[in-house]
């Protein structure tokens, strides 16, 4: 009974695919596709929020230039007592005698420079590349 039914629904199948023709789509589908996604993509860009607001950096200033304000107007230093300081005991010192004999070669020298060199190229390169990856 279930063969003969497949086979009845096989045939109707095979009658309606005999009949019908291939949809083709539009010329321009595939460039309304594109303008749809392009469209799309800017609409759900993310906004740019700073991790501390404005007012918390003005309200930190106010703090830190009132705390100062307070300690230099308000109140009175004491008068310090502090010994002289010497700082004859570096002259005698092995390791200081050492650092100031230490010198850099100048293959050293020219490589941290081009390296430096390097890092200014780069960075803007870097940031071009990541400005236009969010805009795509």
């Amino acid at each position: 009974m279930k063969e003969h039914e497949t086979k009845e629904l096989e045939q109707l199948i095979a009658k309606a695919m005999q009949k019908s023709t291939l949809e083709k789509p539009s010329l321009q589908f595939t460039d309304n596709v594109m303008a749809a996604l392009i469209a799309s993509h800017r609409t759900s860009a993310i906004v740019y929020r700073p991790l501390i607001p404005k007012y918390i950096w003005v309200a930190i200033g106010v703090g830190i230039f009132g705390i100062t304000a307070y300690l230099w107007f308000l109140l009175q230093p004491a008068p310090l007592n502090l010994p002289a300081l010497s700082l004859d005991f570096m002259e005698n010192n092995p390791i200081s005698k050492e650092v100031s004999a230490f010198t850099v070669s100048k293959i050293t020298v020219y490589a941290f420079l081009l390296l430096a060199l390097m890092l200014c190229v780069q960075i803007p390169m870097l940031k071009r590349y990541f400005d236009k990856q969010q805009m795509i």
